[in-house]
């Protein structure tokens, strides 16, 4: 009774918050939640923070049951995906069908809301982790939409998203094409997702395309502080988010889909690990890309517009692979801990307010394991450790221009020493390293912080394969 009045609860607080929001904007608002971390919030935790914010939207990379299970009655909208480590063993339909069948169909059932089922990642991107192309993108996504429709849930859309080097280097919007080495393949997508109504998703990472190309930093913003500026016809583009979008419309114009939505699966500003990279610049980028959103101004192609879009991320995640850039292990809007690195308002209403500290989380112990400094050891021994520890935990910090760039030789060595043990639960057989000693006093320096990582009891299992058939 307790369960059913409580869901009944949570739905109606959901309720309320997405009224408030469509009193101001058309457009949704999204995250990404991936938890390629060791320290992880609980999906209850997760559920409360969208909720508190009025986060109507979420992409979730590991649908493992459990966390499904924290979705159900909430009116949150979710986008699941299913991964390339499940797809590359899926021969039949049936392994499809029991996959949407378990993932999808019981828990649509047990009221969750599923508006996207993803098939793979970025499939046709440059990147050396992604180098050899998933083959099989368009084969799956038709397999998945037969599933789909076989359990009675056509209003669920089928897609993939790609990354925006898919795209050709251009120096206008109106130059968009796709890659030529990759047109054929981009073609039979565009068809498939086409005829079933379903968007063409883009993930941007602005802080990379700016360097990329070369561009002002400033241009990735949305304050007119950039002196740079792309004029193309009788269209000037002043923010970098604009000529992408646009690049993209382009390009698909070229392909013959010139009215094909357009979803950006992610976007957002790291807070470490590059230049650029920090606090005050995210705060920066997402005031000024939600007044943006907010103001339906929509781009010079795509005129007077609302633009739905999912930022990246919640949390930052200690263990995804580092392909773009170290950077990538900081796009969370929230520290490990649940407090909010800095302002932003996930109702597009421009307050100038933190997001809800998040509530369950549990810090471990104020202990640290450190660097004694002692000149007398070996130091090829020493430089051994410290590699060690940093390949076994996060020194992603160390990035050119990132928070922890300045450290001396000694405090670097200390805080890869700290991150493995932190990473292992402060586990004291992780700080038996060279030289390693325990600590009480707090090694942070003014711009680099020395962390305390939160227990957790989340495992997670992917979400890439079956526990039961049917």
């Amino acid at each position: 009774m307790y369960k059913k009045i409580s869901s009944l609860w949570i739905s109606l607080l959901m309720s309320m918050i997405l009224l408030c929001g469509e009193i101001h904007v058309g457009a949704y608002l999204g995250i990404n939640w991936g938890r390629m971390a060791t320290q992880k919030f609980v999906p209850s935790m997760v559920v409360d923070l969208l909720l508190q914010n009025g986060i109507p939207e979420l992409r979730l990379f590991q649908p493992s049951l459990h966390v499904l299970d924290a979705f159900a009655e909430t009116n949150i909208g979710l986008i699941i995906t299913l991964q390339e480590n499940f797809l590359k063993n899926a021969i039949e339909q049936k392994q499809i069908d029991d996959y949407i069948h378990e993932r999808v169909k019981v828990y649509s059932e047990k009221g969750v809301k599923f508006r996207y089922v993803y098939v793979g990642n970025e499939p046709f991107t440059k990147s050396l982790y992604m180098k050899k192309q998933f083959n099989g993108t368009i084969r799956f996504l038709n397999m998945t939409r037969v599933a789909l429709d076989k359990f009675n849930l056509p209003d669920i859309k089928v897609t993939t998203p790609h990354f925006t080097d898919v795209l050709t280097n251009v120096s206008k919007p109106s130059e968009g094409d796709f890659r030529e080495d990759i047109k054929g393949k981009m073609l039979g997508f565009l068809d498939s997702i086409n005829r079933t109504g379903a968007p063409f998703v883009i993930h941007m990472f602005p802080i990379y395309t700016v360097y990329r190309y070369g561009f002002d930093v400033d241009f990735a913003f949305f304050d007119d502080k950039s002196k740079f500026k792309i004029v193309d016809g009788n269209n000037t583009y002043t923010n970098l988010f604009t000529f992408i979008y646009d690049t993209l419309v382009s390009a698909l114009a070229k392909a013959g889909y010139g009215d094909m939505e357009i979803v950006v699966g992610q976007i957002g500003w790291p807070t470490d690990g590059y230049v650029s990279a920090s606090e005050q610049n995210a705060e920066r980028f997402h005031r000024g890309l939600l007044q943006y959103i907010a103001r339906k101004e929509g781009t010079p192609l795509r005129p007077n517009r609302d633009i739905d879009m999912y930022l990246l991320g919640l949390t930052d995640e200690n263990m995804v692979v580092t392909d773009y850039g170290p950077y990538q292990r900081h796009w969370g809007i929230y520290k490990h801990d649940g407090v909010p690195k800095y302002k932003i308002d996930f109702t597009l209403q421009d307050r100038d307010v933190k997001p809800s500290i998040a509530k369950g989380t549990v810090r471990m112990p104020n202990r640290w394991c450190v660097f004694d400094g002692k000149t007398d050891h070996n130091e090829t021994l020493v430089l051994q450790d410290y590699d060690f520890a940093c390949e076994k935990s996060d020194c992603t910090a160390f990035g050119s221009g990132a928070t922890c760039d300045h450290l001396s030789f000694t405090e670097k060595v200390s805080y890869a020493y700290n991150m493995l043990y932190q990473m292992g639960n402060q586990d004291m057989r992780k700080c038996k390293l060279l030289g390693a000693k325990m600590t009480t006093n707090n090694p942070s320096t003014p711009d680099c912080d020395f962390p305390i990582e939160i227990l957790t009891a989340e495992v997670v299992d992917g979400g890439s394969g079956l526990t039961k058939k049917y």
